[in-house]
This record gives C-alpha cells, structure tokens and sequence, in this order.
C-alpha cells in the first residue's frame, strides 16, 4: 500500500470511530436521525455483483449491532411486541418457501436476506424508543424528513422544467433539463418527481401517508409542530401525492380519508354522526366526481390521469398488471399453502414486455411467495399494529398525542391500499412507519417508564393551553 493509501485508510477508520462514539454517546437520538434518513434515501444503492446494497441496509445493520452490544454490555432490556412475531413468522414461511421450492434457491436468497433486514428495521426502530420522549422525537422526525423530502420532490419537478441552457458550476457542467430527483416513462403524460426515494409511485404512496399525518397535527398539534407547520405539511405533501400521479396513492387517500373523518372525534356521538354524514353525502360525492371525470376535458395532466380510471380496459399499464396477476395465481394454485419463494416471480415468468417480470400487487405477491401461511402471518401483523392503534383512538387512551396517532394509523391504511399498486415492502418506509404505530406511549405492546422527564404530556397540554 502506498503512503497516500495508508494515510487515507487511516483517516477513513479514524472518522469511522469517531462517528460511532458519538453515535454512542447521543444515543438514541443519533440513530434515530440516521434511520430516519436511510428510509428517506431509499434510492440510493451500491451494485455489488448481483447484489444491490442500499444505504438503509447499511444502516440498520449498523444499529442493530449496535443495540445487541448495549443489551450485551450495559444489560439494556431488548423489547419483542407481539406484532413482531407475526413478522418474523411471515420471514420465516419466506424461508421456508425458498428452501423447499424456489427454482433458483441461491439466486433467492438474497431476497430473503433483504426482507429479513427490513423486519430488523422494525425491531430496531422499536428498540431506539427506550422512553416516551423519544416516541415523541421519532413521530417529529418523520414530520419534519417527511416535508422536506416533499418539498425536494417539487423542487425536482420545476427545475426539471426549467430551460436553463447549459451552466458550468465549480467545475461541473450541468445541462437542461436537469434530473434532481424525476421519473420519466411513456406509461405517464409528463414527467413525475420521486425525489431521493426508489421511484414516483413510492414517492406517491409516501406523500399520501404523510399528508395524512400532517392532517392529524393539524387536528391535534404535537410541539414543535404547530397547526401552522401542519398546515404546510398538508400543502406540500398533498400537491406532492398530486403530482405524483400514482394511482394507488391516489385511490388509497381518498378511500381513507372518510374513515379518517369518522376517528377523528374524541366523542363516541360525534364519531356516529359524522359517520351519518358519511353515508349519506359518499354516494352524492361519487356520483359528482363521475360526472365531472365524464364532462371535464384532459387539459392537465392530473384529469388526464383520472379519467384512465374510467378507461382501464384500454389502459396498458393496467393490463399489463392483470396479466401478472393472472400468472400469479396460476402459480398460487401449484403452490397455496407455502408459495416459491421472495422474487420468484421473475425467475418463473421471465422478460414479460421487453421487461423483467414484477409482482407489484401486495396481496397476490405475499400469497404467491409464501402461501396462504405467510399471508395469516403478514395480515396478523398489520391488523395487530392498526388495530391497536384504532382501539387507541376509540377508547381515547392516546389523548396527549390524538393527532400523531390519527395521523399515524391513516397513514398505515393509505400504504395497505396503495402497496396494492406498487409493493414496496422490500423498503424499510413502511416497517418503520408500523414500528412507529406499535410503539406510541399508551401501546398494548410496549411499555415505558413514566416519569416526569421522560413523559412530555406536560408540555403538549401546556402548548395546547
């Protein structure tokens, strides 16, 4: 090695210690922030062989080491909720499925090992939660990461717009249309942003989970967070879920949001009559936006989107995904019990379309890579996260923060619906975004110490006055 070699080895491990001990040393918070920004940054990846190693891989890794060398050496207690069971037995029936059936077992594998990092950044997300306040921090950094993320998706999409010619910037040369985050492709009217996430439809589905959440801190401010940061939070993310013309996203918001309305009242009364509302003004609201579908002309391109709704038979998007699913469950009836495996579907189906073959329906994919066992598994984890969270709200336990945990539960049900478009449970988004669920404050399935410092009810009822 050379003397120039040596010195930069030695400077990278010598940066690479310092920044673990003050990981250490500001633990959690620290590892909170950079978990945060991993699932933030999902786009970005290293190419190793075969093997795509994304950033929050790397991180999650880092503080699931991290978290068994503090239970090892300080004896810090490590939580399992009970909905982390039934994601490591949908890990498993993964597993299981691989081993026993998938046609390229080797080949599979790393699926398997990508899938098993994502439910470690649940375990790892619930275990940086040690108090209550620092719930509290992780629902602010989801906020705040979130709004930002929003707002660089729409910086993206007008300087994508933006005809500058060419500029040369510190050595660089940059050339129009510039590309800060935006998806091109034929299957959409214009460009769409996606931001530093995987692709528009991620970046949509996102958007929508958080515009919930930004709805519930309106409702309910949860400090720093006032009404007024909330409304900003409505306004980018919900013109970002917009422009994101992900279908899904879009659908998955507007079937939530009526069931958002009806949690939202403390009051068992009040829930009954907006939920009397409800019934009466959706069949109106529908018929209306039929209408106008039908009426309006395709002079942007958010109508033009909509109205494929109305037009899917001749929609090649659409198609090309009922044939997935179709290929799909012919492999569900060979396989229903177990499935083949995480990724198979491809190794099965082969270029489909000048294309790799993709599952991107949620359900089917589960069902079609673990079998029915791995789907009782995968939808007992989501229904023992929502549906505590759910009885939360309804027997009002969450009162301090209401509209972190509305917020929270909306967003989960809008990434349920909109997965069912575009899967993205390979990315560690969602995982936290449940792990976030499990773990608020007055949770079945963790607990806290309640003490004066680590339980800031005092100073949300002191903002609220």
């Amino acid at each position: 090695m050379t003397p120039v070699g040596l010195l930069v080895l030695v400077a990278g491990l010598s940066l690479g210690l310092l920044g673990l001990a003050l990981l250490w040393r500001r633990w959690p918070t620290l590892a909170l922030f950079l978990l945060l920004v991993g699932v933030y940054t999902n786009r970005y990846k290293w190419e190793v062989g075969p093997v795509s190693i994304r950033t929050e891989q790397v991180i999650v890794l880092l503080l699931g080491g991290l978290i068994a060398l503090r239970w090892a050496w300080r004896g810090e207690p490590i939580r399992f909720p009970l909905p982390g069971g039934y994601a490591i037995g949908w890990w498993l029936a993964l597993a299981m499925a691989t081993a026993l059936y998938a046609p390229a077992p080797l080949g599979v594998l790393r699926h398997v090992i990508r899938l098993g990092l994502m439910v470690g950044v649940f375990f790892v997300t619930v275990n940086l939660l040690p108090t209550s306040r620092d719930w509290y921090t992780l629902v602010r950094g989801l906020f705040f990461l979130g709004l930002l993320e929003g707002a660089w998706g729409l910086l993206a999409r007008v300087v994508y717009t933006w005809d500058f010619g060419t500029v040369t910037l510190g050595g660089y040369t940059l050339t129009a249309p510039l590309n800060l985050g935006i998806q091109v492709t034929t299957s959409l009217p214009v460009p769409v942003p996606y931001g530093t996430l995987e692709e528009g439809n991620i970046f949509g589905s996102t958007m929508g989970a958080l515009l919930l959440l930004s709805l519930g801190l309106w409702i309910q401010p949860l400090p720093p967070i006032s009404r007024r940061w909330a409304a900003v939070g409505v306004g980018v993310t919900g013109l970002a879920w917009l422009l994101s013309l992900a279908r899904g996203a879009w659908l998955g918001v507007v079937l939530v949001l009526p069931l958002f309305w009806v949690l939202a009242p403390r009051s068992g009364t009040q829930r009954l009559s907006h939920m009397g509302v409800l019934l009466v003004l959706a069949p109106l609201a529908l018929a209306v936006l039929a209408a106008l579908l039908i009426v309006l002309p395709p002079s942007s391109p958010i109508i033009a989107r909509l109205q494929t709704f109305t037009q899917l038979s001749a929609d090649p998007t659409f198609n090309l995904r009922m044939e997935r699913w179709i290929d799909a469950w012919n492999d569900i009836r060979l396989r229903p019990f177990i499935g083949w495996g995480p990724g198979t579907f491809e190794y099965l189906h082969g270029i489909q379309r000048f294309a790799q073959a993709w599952l991107d329906s949620l359900t089917i994919k589960v069902v079609q890579e673990s079998g029915v066992l791995g789907l009782l598994f995968f939808y007992g984890f989501w229904a023992t996260v929502v549906g505590e969270g759910v009885h939360a709200l309804l027997s009002d336990r969450a009162s301090p923060y209401r509209g972190a945990l509305l917020g929270l539960v909306g967003g989960a049900a809008v990434l349920f619906l909109a997965y069912h478009a575009t899967d993205a449970t390979w990315l560690g988004f969602m995982w936290l975004w449940l792990a976030a669920l499990t773990a608020h404050p007055h949770s079945w399935w963790v607990s806290y110490e309640q003490t004066s410092e680590h339980t800031p009810h005092t100073a949300v009822r002191s903002f609220q006055q």
